[in-house]
């Protein structure tokens, strides 16, 4: 049963307003920067001239560059675990759909009808997209056709005492059953919410000192700050798009498809 209550807070918030508000907050970051800069300098007109604060100023942006690195790296490996998950699963139907084939015409026909109505749970499962209520109903309907699955292969195999059908049927079955389960706990990974805090709050950091650093270098120039501002910001837009398989831009589509050919095919072939 998947529970809602999981669901980081986070990954509650839509990615764009998080990134939005983050892009904002850098602006004022470098803003106060640049006036505690001013202020400081007035009271300690040598101390941006220290060679030593350079070795603060850039082990602050190294850090940030680290962890935007590390961020993304983890989003995509799920990113590529998740899309893994889903062809596996959909390699693992096909398979299962046509071992029904080895079982005689009137077992055949419960098998593939049972097998059509889990395929059909599995894809409204896969493209129910935010909706959780549609996400929890598809997979308890799934877990429904699952067991009617287990309970005429179960059957069949006390009324027959066939091992050569069964022995094709259940190793498929299994890893269908173990295949979903993975598809299902792969979206549930997710970056932590205390690494993406963190990285939040570098960039503010980091953004401060961009500010308080640009004292006593000429005159600031806003067209460079909001560029810096929005680059960092489309990173981590990106990264977190990445961990969100349901929502923005960066969607599973394309690994859905493999699941939703097999319905195409099976309405062809009944």
């Amino acid at each position: 049963m998947i529970n809602l209550n999981t669901i980081p807070w986070l990954l509650r918030i839509e990615a764009w307003l998080l990134v939005s508000v983050l892009f904002v907050l850098m602006l004022m970051f470098i803003w106060i920067g640049s006036m505690t800069g001013q202020r400081r300098r007035k009271e300690r007109p040598d101390y941006h001239d220290n060679p030593s604060n350079n070795t603060i100023y850039g082990s602050v942006f190294g850090l940030l560059a680290f962890l935007l690195a590390f961020t993304f790296s983890m989003s995509g490996n799920r990113f590529d675990a998740r899309r893994l998950a889903s062809i596996k699963e959909s390699n693992d139907i096909s398979t299962a759909i046509l071992r029904a084939d080895l079982y005689p015409d009137s077992d055949r026909v419960v098998l593939r009808n049972y097998f059509k109505l889990y395929l059909q749970a599995r894809i409204d499962f896969l493209t129910a997209g935010t909706d959780l209520k549609k996400v929890v109903e598809a997979w308890n309907r799934a877990k429904l056709q699952s067991d009617h699955l287990w309970k005429h292969v179960s059957d069949f195999y006390r009324r027959n005492n066939t091992t050569v059908i069964t022995g094709q049927m259940v190793p498929a079955l299994n890893n269908m059953f173990d295949s979903a389960n993975s598809n299902k706990y792969s979206e549930l990974m997710h970056v932590p919410a205390s690494i993406v805090s963190m990285l939040f709050i570098l960039t503010l950091v980091a953004s401060f000192y961009a500010g308080y650093v640009s004292v006593g270098k000429g005159r600031f120039d806003w067209f460079i700050a909001v560029g810096f501002c929005l680059l960092i910001s489309v990173v981590i837009y990106i990264t977190l798009d990445l961990d969100r398989p349901r929502r923005g831009l960066i969607q599973m589509d394309t690994s859905h498809e493999a699941i939703i050919e097999i319905m195409q095919q099976f309405e062809k072939n009944p």
